[in-house]
């Protein structure tokens, strides 16, 4: 239901003749400026337009179809692997987890999508060394794509770790030195997003965007943005302690030998993913985005199931996850009202009005 109301929802956005942040996150490019961070990924649109004549939008729709695809396909059978109950499925839909897509549509859709495809991926089947050199490539090369995937690393390494039971180093140490090095280019060698001409060159194009779009975002402007929300983007971490301390407690309850091995990498992953949190204005994506990746290794760590089916195991419902997800789920909603329309109470109130009046 969550997949069909997404697919069904992204495709009104990319209908729309007016378009934003979903969108704009897509067509950095690099015929404005050369070569750039995030910018192959428009230069790829681009070319496929000027082959086939594919409009834009539809073109970045269908890569959201097959990138929500194969999220939905992999975790699905990431779960058919393991031996679950019902808790591991409310954390699953829980609002920082599958929950996040439909209830923050304005903001879904964009790139973290292909790294949680990677992650989930990764996390499935045999871990051979062609498949640690394959996802060595494609992680290094998905930091093009969008350099924040550098800040999950650690969700990668920790997968590894679940699925072989070894300390490779000299693999961790090639996941760091080439995705650092990567980041390096960017840094040193890459030009702004907008080099001046992207909306005009986009405009040419058949795209026309708000002032609520990628190309007009000033980190500055983003500083002021969190210093005068001080109190949502406390909100902010609120829900990600929330959302981690559940997953927490379910690894303490029911597999209490993994759970101080999971304790240590929260606390390592949180101070490798910090820095994004001060470079960047989304929280609530990054809240996100954690969290789905902490999935994937909470899932790892689940015991493997015997036979065919859907293996449950005898592990009791905690009626508090039910509760705890149910107030989370109802003030994560109101957060995202309030942060969607201009960061304003009033329109809050007049959404809701709106909706019961």
């Amino acid at each position: 239901m969550i997949f069909l109301y997404v697919i069904f929802k992204l495709y009104g956005k990319a209908a729309l003749s007016i378009h934003e942040w979903t969108l704009s996150d897509w067509l950095v490019n690099y015929e404005d400026g050369g070569f750039k961070r995030r910018g192959i990924s428009g230069t790829l649109f681009f070319a496929i337009q000027d082959t086939f004549g594919i409009p834009l939008p539809f073109q970045v729709y269908i890569v959201q179809i097959v990138c929500y695809a194969l999220i939905f396909y992999a975790y699905f059978r990431l779960l058919l692997t393991k031996t679950i109950d019902w808790n591991i499925l409310l954390l699953l839909c829980s609002p920082l987890c599958f929950m996040y897509f439909p209830v923050n549509l304005s903001y879904s859709g964009k790139r973290e999508m292909i790294l949680f495809a990677l992650a989930a991926f990764f996390a499935l089947g045999k871990m051979t060394v062609l498949k640690e050199r394959i996802f060595l490539i494609l992680f290094c090369l998905s930091l093009f794509i969008h350099e924040m995937f550098y800040f999950f690393l650690p969700f990668f390494i920790a997968i590894h770790f679940i699925k072989t039971g070894e300390k490779k180093y000299s693999l961790w140490l090639l996941f760091f030195a080439f995705s650092t090095i990567i980041m390096g280019i960017l840094f040193f060698f890459g030009n702004e997003i907008n080099g001046g001409k992207s909306l005009d060159i986009i405009r040419q194009r058949g795209v026309v965007f708000s002032d609520n779009n990628i190309f007009l975002y000033k980190f500055s402007d983003g500083i002021e943005l969190i210093k005068h929300e001080v109190v949502s983007y406390l909100f902010f971490i609120l829900e990600l302690v929330l959302e981690v301390s559940m997953f927490l407690y379910y690894v303490f309850t029911f597999y209490r030998n993994k759970f101080n091995a999971l304790i240590k990498f929260v606390a390592v992953s949180l101070l490798w993913v910090a820095p994004l949190y001060i470079l960047g204005i989304d929280w609530y994506r990054w809240d996100h985005i954690y969290s789905m990746l902490l999935l994937i290794v909470v899932i790892s760590i689940l015991p493997d199931k015997v036979g065919s089916g859907i293996s449950f195991n005898q592990n009791r419902f905690l009626k508090s996850f039910l509760f705890i997800n149910i107030i989370f789920f109802i003030f994560f909603f109101i957060h995202i009202q309030y942060d969607g329309r201009g960061l304003s109470l009033q329109k809050v109130k007049e959404y809701y009005f709106s909706k019961f009046f």
